[in-house]
């Protein structure tokens, strides 16, 4: 059963690093919510909509959801992790398309755009390592 186990430390190391990130952003979004607002979305809160605002401000409520359900997929389902990490950018990419579908184009700065190719590179990654692990282990390997 060891074995087995270990092809699923690396996405659990990986799933826990994320979710510890997503609960930094849930903080980042609710309780820093106007300073992330003018230095991460490029917010001029002397203009943009309060209700603006405030859904950046609800979207840190399913950053700290989705934070500690990762923490606690790593830490207790482990055998789940890598799919939770190959959901994470899939589902956002649904979401990118269903908002550009809608004919929505944003069009602030949005400094943390690049703070999220890192996340979503760190959960492809993590799933990448693990279908090596899971192949090198097929294979008869280590």
């Amino acid at each position: 059963m060891k074995g087995t186990d270990d092809i699923y430390r690396v996405p659990a190391v990986v799933l826990f690093c994320v979710g510890a990130y997503d609960l930094v952003r849930g903080f980042m979004h609710t309780f820093l919510l106007k300073w992330s607002a003018v230095h991460f979305a490029g917010f001029d809160l002397a203009t943009v909509p309060q209700d603006q605002v405030f859904m950046l401000g609800a979207f840190g409520i399913s950053n700290f959801l989705t934070g500690m359900l990762l923490l606690l997929i790593s830490l207790r389902a482990r055998h789940l992790a890598p799919h939770a990490l190959i959901i994470v950018p899939v589902v956002y990419l649904i979401g990118w398309l269903g908002i550009r579908s809608a004919g929505v184009h944003g069009e602030s700065a949005y400094e943390g755009r690049y703070l999220m190719f890192v996340y979503f590179a760190v959960c492809l990654g993590g799933f990448a390592a693990f279908l090596a692990i899971r192949a090198r282990r097929n294979r008869g390997g280590a």
